[in-house]
C-alpha cells in the first residue's frame, strides 16, 4: 500500500487557505488510528466507505483510514459553496445508495449535508474525521505495516469507486483494485519523470478524479502538494499563479477552461511574478478533463513564455475515470503538437484528411502515446475491427489500471467490457503514433450528413459580444438534423441587442460550417448546467431541452 513507504518521506502537503501543513510521516499513523474507529463502528472488509470533505488535512487521514480497515473508499462530490445543504443530499442520495454505503466520514461543510443523508438513508452511519483525529495530531510516525486490528488488504481488494462526473439519478461508480490504482499512479509518475524535487500546485476538488490522482503522484514520489479548494481558484486564480511562483511549483493539473482563465489574467501578474523568481521552474502542466484547444495552447504560451515557461511545460493528457486517470501522456518538455482535419472527413472507420491552411480545418492537439502498462486501439463501427493509422474510431482501452467494470452493475459493465477491451465512447485517431481525440461520441453532432462536435461549434461563436463570459453550450437534434446553439446573454431579452446577438451567433455558425441547419437559444447568465468539476453537462442541456440524443436507427461503435 502507498501508505507504507510515507514514513519515510520529508514531503509535505500544505493547505495554504488554513495555514496547515501535513507532513507525510504522520499520515500513516494518523490514518490507523481513524481506522480503528471505523472497525469499532462496524466497518467490514469489503464495504464502500464514502468520504464527504472539502479540501482540508483531515481528508487525507480519512482516506486511507478506509484502506487500513479494509474497505474501499468513494469520494463523494461536495459543492464549492453549500448553500441548501437538503439539496446536496438529495443529489448525493443516488451515489451513497448504488455504492451500499453503511458509513459516510465528514468534516466541515461536508457535516450537514451527511445530517441530511442520515435523515434520508437511516442505516447510514455517520463518523466525524476531525472529532476522530483532534487527539493524535501530535501522535508518532512509525510506519502502519497491517490494518488496525485487523488482515492488510489485499493488491486485489477493491480500493476506490469513482463516481464519474456528472453522475445523477443512475449513478456509475467505477471500481479500481488496490493494484489497479497503484499501477496507474506509478505510470503517469513514470512518464512525467515525477521526483521527491516536484512541487505540485493544485485547486482541482479531490472527488475528482484527477484531483485524486495528481495528489496521489506526488505522495508516491515524496514530493511537496500545495492544494486549494476549487473555490480559492473561482474567486482568485491570479493568486494561484503567483503561489506557483512564489514556491517554485513544477506540477499542475486542470482542465483546459482554467488554463484559459489564468493565461487572460496574465497581464495584470506579469510585474509582480518578474520580480520574483518567475515561473522557469513550472514544467507540467496537466490539461484533461475535457477537449484540449489550440488556442489555450497558443494563449498559455504567449502569456507565461516571457515569464520562463517552457513551449513544453503545456501537457495535453488524455484518460478517463476508468482508467484510474491517463491513457496518454506527451513526452515530457516536448511541445504540444498538433494537426488541422477536414471537418468532412470526420466519419468513424473512414481515414481523416488533413488540410492547409490551418484555417480551415478542426484544429486538434495531440495526447501523446500510451503510458505504461496500458494498451489502446481505435477500432472500426463494428466494435471490433482495429483501425489503422488516421483513421477515426472508437478508442479502447485494456491493462492493468483499467477499470473491471461498474459496481453492482453488471449491465453497464458488460456495455462498456466488450473482447477484453473497455470502450471508452470517445472518437480518435493516432498519427505517426500520437493519439488525437476528436470528441465523444454521443456527443457527435451529424447534419445534413456532416459530422461535427460541439467544443468545434462552441469556439465559433463563444468570443462573440453579448455571451456571458463565453458560456456557449452546441448539442445536436438528431430528428430535425439541426445544430442547437444554446448561449448565456447578457442582453435582455426582448431588445435589440438580444436580437442582434442572434442574428451573430446564428450568422458565425452558418459561415464559418457552411450550414443553415442551426437554431440558437439565449438564455440568462449563469443558467448552463455544469458539473461540479466544471465541465458542461451536454446531456442534462439536451434534457431541459426535450431533445432525444441521437436517431433510433443510428450507428454506434
Amino acid at each position: 500500500m502507498l501508505l507504507d513507504s510515507l514514513h519515510t518521506s520529508d514531503a509535505k502537503v500544505v493547505f495554504p487557505e488554513q495555514d496547515a501543513v501535513l507532513p507525510h510521516r504522520v499520515l500513516p499513523e494518523r490514518a490507523k488510528r481513524l481506522a480503528q474507529k471505523l472497525l469499532e463502528m462496524g466497518v467490514r472488509r469489503g464495504d464502500v466507505v464514502g468520504l464527504l470533505m472539502p479540501t482540508a488535512p483531515e481528508f487525507l487521514p480519512a482516506f486511507f483510514s478506509v484502506a487500513c480497515a479494509g474497505a474501499a473508499v468513494s469520494i463523494l462530490p461536495l459543492p464549492p459553496v453549500v448553500l441548501d445543504p437538503a439539496a446536496a443530499a438529495r443529489h448525493l442520495l443516488p451515489m451513497v445508495e448504488a455504492a451500499r454505503m453503511r458509513h459516510l466520514v465528514v468534516h466541515g461543510t461536508g457535516r450537514a449535508i451527511g445530517e441530511h443523508l442520515v435523515r434520508a438513508h437511516p442505516q447510514l452511519c455517520l463518523v466525524d474525521a476531525s472529532a476522530t483525529l483532534a487527539d493524535v495530531a501530535g501522535t508518532g510516525t512509525k510506519a502502519v505495516r497491517t490494518s488496525a486490528g485487523g488482515a492488510p488488504p489485499r493488491p486485489q481488494d477493491l480500493a476506490l469507486v469513482q463516481f464519474t462526473s456528472g453522475s445523477t439519478s443512475r449513478p456509475r461508480g467505477v471500481m479500481h483494485t488496490h493494484q489497479g490504482l497503484l499501477a496507474g499512479v506509478s505510470a503517469i509518475n513514470e512518464r512525467i519523470e515525477g521526483t521527491s524535487g516536484d512541487v505540485l500546485v493544485q485547486w482541482i476538488p479531490l472527488f475528482h478524479d484527477m484531483g485524486l490522482v495528481s495528489l496521489l503522484c506526488s505522495l508516491h514520489a515524496h514530493a511537496d502538494a500545495h492544494l486549494f479548494s476549487p473555490m480559492a481558484f473561482i474567486r482568485k486564480p491570479a493568486e494561484i499563479v503567483k503561489h506557483i511562483a512564489r514556491h517554485q511549483g513544477t506540477v499542475t493539473s486542470s482542465p483546459n477552461f482554467a488554463y484559459d482563465k489564468i493565461a487572460s489574467l496574465c497581464d495584470g501578474m506579469s510585474p509582480a511574478l518578474t520580480t520574483s523568481d518567475g515561473l522557469s521552474q513550472w514544467r507540467v502542466a496537466f490539461n484533461g478533463g475535457e477537449m484540449v484547444q489550440a488556442r489555450t495552447v497558443d494563449a498559455f504560451l504567449t502569456a507565461f513564455g516571457p515569464l520562463g515557461v517552457s513551449a513544453g511545460t503545456m501537457y495535453p493528457a488524455y484518460g478517463l475515470a476508468e482508467a484510474v486517470l491517463a491513457v496518454c501522456l506527451p513526452q515530457p518538455g516536448a511541445a504540444p503538437r498538433r494537426v488541422h482535419v477536414a471537418r468532412d472527413t470526420l466519419i468513424p472507420g473512414q481515414q481523416v484528411s488533413f488540410v492547409d491552411p490551418p484555417d480551415s480545418g478542426l484544429a486538434l492537439v495531440g495526447a501523446g502515446t500510451p503510458i505504461s502498462g496500458i494498451e489502446v486501439r481505435v477500432t472500426a463501427p463494428d466494435g471490433i475491427t482495429g483501425l489503422g493509422q488516421g483513421c477515426l474510431g472508437e478508442i479502447c482501452i485494456r491493462g492493468n489500471p483499467v477499470t473491471p467494470g461498474y459496481l453492482h452493475q453488471p449491465e453497464a459493465t458488460a456495455k462498456v467490457l466488450k473482447h477484453g477491451w473497455l470502450h471508452t465512447g470517445d472518437l480518435g485517431f493516432f498519427h505517426h503514433g500520437e493519439l488525437f481525440v476528436a470528441g465523444r461520441l454521443k456527443d457527435m453532432i451529424v447534419v445534413q450528413g456532416r459530422n461535427y462536435f460541439p467544443d468545434d461549434v462552441e469556439e465559433l461563436v463563444r468570443d462573440l459580444a453579448g455571451i456571458y463570459r463565453q458560456h456557449v453550450v452546441a448539442v445536436a437534434d438528431p430528428e430535425t438534423e439541426h445544430i442547437v446553439v444554446v448561449a448565456e446573454s447578457t442582453a435582455p431579452s426582448g431588445t435589440a441587442q438580444h436580437e442582434r446577438l442572434l442574428r451573430a451567433v446564428e450568422g458565425a455558425v452558418t459561415t464559418e460550417l457552411g450550414l443553415s441547419a442551426v437554431r440558437v437559444h439565449l438564455v440568462a447568465p449563469r443558467t448552463l448546467p455544469k458539473t461540479t468539476s466544471g465541465k458542461w453537462q451536454r446531456s442534462r442541456v439536451r434534457e431541459l431541452l426535450a431533445l432525444p440524443t441521437r436517431p433510433k436507427d443510428s450507428p454506434t461503435c
